[in-house]
């Protein structure tokens, strides 16, 4: 039995940038790692790639790396096959009629790719690609009953957009998710508890079919071996880093959904006990690294702000002895890895977790076990769990991150959680259903 896995991304192929990136790795080191294992209980196991076409005006397009990411997929038996979805040169992809776009020419590539298979599982990852099984359906229904789908959402208006969500997302997402509830062969990830409970109550999916998609980490990735002491401090002074002083790391995209103009000004609490690491990733066209500027200037903040993406510098951080906290006060978060990564980094020595208590961190962390809750009620209450966070002991500090680190081991391994999502398709026979108009 032919079997393939058809995985739509749009960044982690010939960009990486942000997190849909990283689990764009994720699930090719995964895949690398398990593919014996899958074809020996479900037969040959194609992997292909569906991303955007990209061109000159391409968000941290990389050629090496992108080339780099061809050998790994055909290496899995597949390929990368590029959608267009622009009407004009200067067409940003975050706009729901390239959506339209990008979900229609999908559909016709796998009208065709599909064909090939016996079995054959769509996995769109977030907004731009969620109507893809949708219009597979509606172009080619004969299709659709042959391929299952699993949606998986990262965000919605309601998280990105909490005070006015945009109402054509609403819709696109509605629109997208609501097959989950009239096709048997098309489920949503079930991410984390509390995610799946917003997609329940936002957009009406109580009845939904929801299949096992847990939010995971590759525990033997290179990218999570202990560095060397020497290696640390070299890449902190690389990057300016004051090796001398307690520190505070942050890190994420430069946007205010991340909270960082509201983490500085409660900084002043501790300002005179450790120094800031801020690493702040813009988008295009993007001015929030500014405003964090102005307001380490006006706190008297003493900070090193970095303006790029970079994983060298946190795995460097989290290993490094005197960072104390990594801080996450975000205004929502669907379900973030920093936890999951710095408890992996900083399993020896370094900081614990400090986290806004919304969204997936609620799933994540348990406070004073495995990391602390941060009341953002306002700035002073900020800055006393700051201080209470610097006043812990190293014992007690050093049994949180134990506690994290088995807690990651024990329920967030991608090479125990991805079978279990191919199991709940797999298993047993497809499921098909109705062609749908």
């Amino acid at each position: 039995m032919r079997n393939a896995l058809v995985y739509l991304t749009y960044n982690g192929i010939y960009n990486f940038t942000n997190g849909i990136g990283t689990q764009t790795q994720l699930l090719l080191g995964g895949l690398e790692r398990l593919h014996p294992t899958l074809t020996r209980d479900y037969g040959p196991l194609d992997l292909h790639v569906v991303c955007p076409q990209p061109d000159e005006a391409t968000w941290g397009y990389d050629v090496p790396f992108w080339q780099h990411q061809q050998q790994r997929v055909r290496a899995l038996g597949g390929q990368l096959h590029y959608v267009p979805y622009k009407a004009a040169p200067d067409d940003e992809l975050w706009a729901v009629p390239r959506w339209h776009t990008l979900c229609a020419e999908a559909a016709r590539l796998l009208a065709q790719l599909c064909l090939g298979y016996e079995r054959c599982l769509l996995i769109p990852i977030d907004q731009p690609w969620l109507q893809t099984p949708l219009y597979l359906a509606q172009q080619a229904p004969d299709v659709f009953q042959r391929v299952q789908a699993l949606l998986v959402l990262y965000s919605t208006a309601f998280i990105r957009q909490a005070t006015a969500p945009d109402a054509d997302e609403r819709r696109w997402e509605h629109d997208g998710l609501d097959l989950a509830r009239r096709a048997p062969n098309v489920a949503i990830a079930d991410l984390c508890p509390s995610f799946t409970a917003h997609l329940q109550e936002m957009y009406q999916l109580q009845d939904a079919t929801f299949a096992p998609y847990t939010s995971s980490v590759l525990l033997d990735d290179a990218v999570f071996t202990p560095l060397a002491s020497a290696d640390v401090r070299a890449t902190l002074q690389h990057y300016d880093v004051p090796c001398d002083r307690d520190l505070i790391l942050a890190f994420g995209r430069a946007t205010p959904l991340k909270g960082f103009d509201r983490l500085i000004p409660a900084l002043r609490a501790v300002r005179a006990r450790c120094h800031l690491v801020l690493i702040s990733v813009p988008y295009v066209g993007e001015t929030y690294q500014s405003i964090y500027d102005q307001l380490l200037a006006e706190h008297d903040i003493a900070a090193t702000h970095i303006r790029a993406f970079t994983r060298t510098l946190p795995r460097a951080l989290c290993q490094w002895p005197r960072t104390r906290m990594v801080v996450v006060p975000s205004h929502q978060e669907t379900f973030s890895n920093i936890p999951l990564e710095v408890a992996l980094w900083a399993r020896q020595h370094g900081p614990v977790v400090v986290a806004s208590p919304v969204g997936g961190f609620r799933d994540q962390i348990a406070d004073g076990v495995t990391g602390f809750f941060l009341d953002c009620t306002s700035t002073a209450a900020m800055g006393q769990t700051l201080r209470r966070v610097l006043d812990v002991s190293a014992a007690a500090q050093a049994r949180i991150r134990h506690q994290a680190y088995a807690q990651v081991i024990h329920r967030y391994d991608f090479r125990q959680n991805f079978p279990t999502t191919l199991r709940w398709f797999w298993g047993t026979s497809p499921r098909t259903g109705p062609a749908l108009g």
